[in-house]
């Protein structure tokens, strides 16, 4: 006779108690745990890997966007984010963003929004963030990810986690949900939006990769000799018309790395994934690696100066560019990022245009500051027009990014900052992007420190108390 079964019963037993808990330790939860903790709130940083850094060191996305203004006048982010770049350079593992210049082989040969960006390497990214964290006493739980919150009244009173040890319970004051998918706040009872607002789709993802033994100088040679045009478009056009290519994308990204003859691949697209799905994602991950070796092989055998490429890994994790919108105090929009708007609560800035990967094609799509439209990716009898249009004179360098954004509607004692942040799906495609996520998450994480040394909600923080805070962290309000 086989063994009865057994009942079995569980509780979840305290594991931490704080006055942050800072969930998520990608870009704006190095940043949010950091500032935290230099505040002198006793911090909690949960993170699901064993490492930090998120999409930039699992998802390997890269390099970081631009830190400048628009007109390259100079830097306007800085604070955690520039100690992350210089620690990242001081190890070898980034070059400097104030020495690379936008339409170099660093930024894939892109003019728009790609000047002034931050190569580097994952591994150095990983020891920056872990240095930085622990410097700033934050209690770190890694391998360990978010279940449920725990919610009464309109606050969070806990929140239940996973790891090898099974089921636990943290406590803290304040939260800030820095899951890239708005998870806690979708959990806490936060208002949403999927995606765009018009259908709740979703840009495309990315699996990205890293290729070596590339032959620089037949690259530049073939970029300089195809100027005003993506990276091998030219040639992926004419595959295209003789049936040798097949893939919806129009062009193949690869930007350099700090190391020479290695580069980082941002080609895949793989439409219709709802990042908020395991099921999806796991198609996404499976579909994104068998895309990678797809595409390796076709540049191997079609691209200068990759004829001897070697593919050195995949990432971990499919890179998502979109998924949980939260309502929040404010909502950024189209408008917002394109008239370069000030606001008086704003606590970081960004310039890196609206960048719509098309989710029905081929393309993706940027508009900068001041409204004019990037035509490398269009026909040529579609980018006459175009140009013709586009607006000309002087563009607003940066926008403001409003406290108000990472203010969640509905739950007393939670902020979300990076990706999910309150905004449109045209300002969120620019807002996305790593150096302002870190600038939100410094923000947030300080923000929350505050709200619990003064005894107020977030909502009710002097805004102006934040912002000179951040400037005495460093960050540029």
């Amino acid at each position: 006779m086989p063994e009865r079964s057994r009942d079995i019963t569980f509780s979840v037993p305290l594991i931490a108690r704080g006055d942050v808990c800072v969930v998520g330790g990608g870009s704006a939860g190095i940043a949010a745990a950091v500032a935290a903790g230099r505040a002198g709130a006793r911090t909690i940083l949960v993170e699901r890997y064993g490492f930090l850094g998120g999409t930039s060191t699992a998802g390997m996305v890269g390099p970081f966007m631009s830190c400048w203004a628009a007109d390259g006048s100079g830097p306007i982010i800085a604070g955690v984010f520039r100690e992350m770049v210089d620690r990242m350079v001081a190890l070898g593992g980034a070059i400097d963003p104030d020495q690379v210049a936008p339409g170099t082989k660093f930024s894939a040969y892109i003019e728009m929004g790609h000047g002034n960006v931050t190569p580097f390497h994952a591994e150095a990214c990983k020891l920056a963030a872990l240095e930085l964290v622990e410097a700033a006493g934050v209690q770190t739980w890694y391998h360990t990810s978010f279940v449920q919150s725990v919610v009464a009244g309109g606050t969070i009173t806990g929140l239940v986690v996973h790891n090898k040890s099974g089921l636990g319970l943290i406590e803290a004051r304040t939260v800030v949900d820095c899951s890239a998918d708005a998870d806690v706040a979708a959990a806490s009872g936060v208002p949403f939006h999927l995606g765009r607002e018009a259908d709740g789709r979703m840009m495309p993802a990315t699996m990205f990769m890293r290729i070596g033994n590339v032959d620089e100088a037949k690259v530049e040679a073939y970029a300089q000799a195809h100027p005003g045009e993506r990276l091998f478009s030219s040639l992926v056009r004419q595959a295209r018309a003789e049936g040798r290519w097949d893939y919806p994308r129009e062009y193949l990204l690869i930007y350099r790395e700090p190391a020479p003859g290695v580069y980082r691949c941002n080609i895949t697209r793989l439409s219709g994934v709802d990042g908020t799905s395991a099921r999806e994602l796991s198609r996404a991950e499976v579909q994104g690696r068998r895309d990678c070796l797809k595409i390796f092989e076709f540049m191997r055998a079609n691209c200068p100066g990759l004829e001897n490429a070697q593919l050195l890994e995949t990432a971990a994790q499919v890179g998502i560019r979109e998924t949980r919108h939260i309502v929040g105090k404010y909502t950024l929009t189209a408008d917002d990022v394109i008239s370069g708007r000030r606001f008086a609560d704003g606590i970081g800035r960004c310039s890196y245009p609206i960048d719509i990967h098309d989710l029905n094609g081929t393309r993706s799509r940027l508009i900068a500051l001041g409204g004019r439209v990037e035509t490398a990716t269009m026909p040529a009898e579609e980018r006459a027009a175009v140009e013709a249009a586009n607006p000309t004179g002087a563009a607003p360098g940066f926008y403001d990014i409003p406290y108000r954004c990472l203010v969640a509607e509905g739950v007393d004692n939670l902020l979300v900052a990076g990706r999910p942040v309150s905004a449109t799906h045209e300002a969120a495609a620019s807002v996305r992007v790593t150096p302002p996520c870190y600038a939100m998450g410094q923000a947030a994480g300080l923000a929350a420190a505050l709200s619990v040394q003064r005894n107020v909600t977030p909502a009710l923080l002097d805004t102006d108390l934040l912002r000179s805070k951040l400037a005495a962290q460093g960050a540029i309000v």
